[in-house]
């Protein structure tokens, strides 16, 4: 599992405007991140992570219905030879 920093990061990298961390709590290893940063960097990544699958559905879709209608072009532009030229 990804840590809020490598979403974070990951968001930066693909052009998403990041908040800041804005410390809450020092600790001996020093500040952590308040909640409410890592709750919008958590929201922030699963719309990243969303709009992502969604975009790969759309284009699989696109690539799935452009082969049918090349097939179908085919089969318009060449009726009598529906499976490639015959070898005698």
């Amino acid at each position: 599992m990804l840590s809020s920093f490598q979403k974070a990061d990951i968001l930066a990298r693909a052009g998403v405007n990041v908040p800041m961390a804005s410390p809450a709590v020092n600790h001996d290893d020093g500040p952590a991140p308040s909640d409410r940063w890592l709750q919008e960097i958590d929201n922030l990544f699963a719309g990243y992570v969303a709009r992502r699958a969604a975009r790969s559905l759309r284009e699989a879709e696109e690539a799935r219905t452009l082969a049918k209608l090349r097939q179908a072009n085919t089969r318009l532009t060449h009726p009598s030879d529906p499976d490639g030229p015959d070898e005698d």
